[in-house]
């Protein structure tokens, strides 16, 4: 039995020191977990113990909530939450993450998405309302309610109300969940900054249009989980997604707004089929070729969506031909030979085209011998292949002075021994310009295994930036 160890700390955004959970390995994917009101991270805490040992949890406190410490000239609003979160992102180093969003986390959430719609992996909607249609009568009033008409929102039968109503048992609810919220919204200063909050809604119904043409635009992977009794945003809200997002996978639970609380038995499962499957779209350039015919039949056999693509279907030295092909996709995967410089061209239009995330299949050439000499200049090295290399070099020369938002990594086999063979899962991948080699001094690794590492790379979301190789 794995139970996994949660950390807590704080991080210093702009004066603002956002309390936040995590837990999972570091290595994992990653979920960035967006609470709703009352709440704080606190809410996703029995979440984490039944996920944390598989994936990367990260749940923050925002600005007037929970443990996080705000100056009291802060001013309050969706953006401002908004703009602190997207400052713990960045602190935190999240490049590539799965969105969790429940209530305040779907405003949040979304702003951020289209701030940064490369960050976002997938997408995990749990009564987090987009459409006019999830808005109950009881939600409208509220939102157009002046000031003076707030103040019972932010009492103790009002907090427990939002945990029980809607519920199928409300003997499952823990009253640990609205006695806390309570505790933390008595506070000082803590009523007047979620009345600001609530008077600041509108903002979010009038951005509706932008963030369904986000959703529509982009496509993410899109797991909906939705307690139908939920007094505020009705199950309308849910059915609406599938306009914008017709492949999503949408469960109604038989619980009330805050579902976890309820139905964490059955929502665990969900989430975890949902980010076990990791469907990615892939597109493949070159997937007719031998390295990168092999990646797309990885690719797809782990049930990622693949696109092959091949010079019928994108001229790979322009970046506006890339940024159509390519539209709509996670990840992009280019494995390109060809003469008159055809490989390096390929590398900058790649990333002038702004790809989000990029795995360039390269050479071994370029890898250092022993005595530090690149193996490409080696008198040794065949001449037939030498200017392949030498192309492939000078492609990973232009990634690595490349300036833009590009998550690139190029991947290199031995320089020798890329051999025929089938997928072992027993190779070594190491970061770096010398090659991995096995205890006689020898780099070989196997086509399959070579596909295997280029697509764990993509899952991992690792060696960003980097140059790696691998071998047994």
């Amino acid at each position: 039995m794995s139970v996994p160890e949660i950390m807590h700390g704080f991080v210093d955004i702009d004066g603002v020191k956002i309390f936040y959970r995590e837990t999972g390995p570091r290595d994992g994917p990653t979920l960035l977990l967006l609470h709703g009101f009352p709440s704080a991270s606190h809410q996703y805490r029995r979440l984490m113990d039944a996920l944390g040992s598989r994936y990367r949890l990260i749940a923050p406190d925002y600005p007037g909530f929970g443990h996080t410490e705000m100056p009291d000239d802060f001013a309050y609003s969706f953006e401002a939450l908004t703009d602190v979160v997207e400052g713990f992102v960045e602190r935190l180093g999240l490049k590539r993450f799965v969105l969790y969003t429940f209530d305040f986390g779907g405003p949040v959430g979304l702003r951020l998405a289209t701030r940064h719609p490369e960050w976002i992996t997938r997408l995990i909607v749990q009564n987090a309302n987009a459409y006019e249609e999830g808005l109950s009568e009881l939600a409208r009033n509220t939102i157009n309610s002046p000031a003076e008409a707030l103040g019972d929102l932010f009492t103790l039968p009002v907090t427990r109300s939002q945990y029980e109503g809607g519920t199928s048992d409300p003997s499952h609810v823990a009253p640990d969940g609205w006695t806390l919220d309570q505790h933390f919204l008595d506070l000082p200063g803590r009523k007047d900054a979620q009345l600001a909050l609530a008077l600041d809604y509108r903002s979010n119904v009038e951005l509706y249009p932008v963030w369904q043409a986000w959703l529509r635009e982009r496509q993410p992977p899109t797991l909906i989980i939705w307690g139908r009794g939920d007094a505020f945003f009705p199950e309308p809200g849910a059915h609406a997604y599938l306009r914008d997002l017709p492949e999503a996978e949408l469960h109604l639970l038989d619980t009330g707004h805050f579902a976890l609380e309820e139905k964490l038995h059955e929502i665990v499962p969900l989430i975890d089929r949902f980010l076990g499957r990791l469907s990615m779209k892939i597109a493949v350039i070159g997937a007719t070729g031998n390295l990168g015919g092999a990646v797309a039949r990885e690719a797809a056999a782990r049930g990622h969506q693949v696109t092959a693509l091949s010079s019928a279907d994108l001229d790979v030295r322009d970046p506006e031909s890339i940024r159509k092909a390519i539209a709509g996709h996670d990840a992009v995967v280019a494995s390109v030979k060809g003469p008159d410089r055809l490989v390096p061209k390929a590398a900058s239009a790649l990333a002038e085209a702004g790809v989000g995330r990029l795995l360039f299949v390269g050479g071994g050439g370029s890898l250092l011998a022993p005595n530090g000499e690149r193996f490409v200049d080696s008198p040794r090295f065949p001449a037939e292949y030498k200017q392949t290399a030498l192309d492939q070099a000078d492609a990973l020369d232009i990634l690595r002075r490349n300036e833009a938002a590009v998550e690139w990594t190029y991947l290199s086999p031995p320089p020798m021994h890329l051999v025929p063979g089938d997928r072992t899962g027993t190779y070594r991948a190491e970061a770096g310009d010398t090659p991995v080699t096995d205890a006689q001094g020898e780099s070989r690794i196997t086509v399959g295994d070579f596909a295997s590492a280029a697509v764990d790379a993509l899952e991992r979301n690792a060696f960003i930036r980097e140059r790696f190789t691998v071998g047994y």
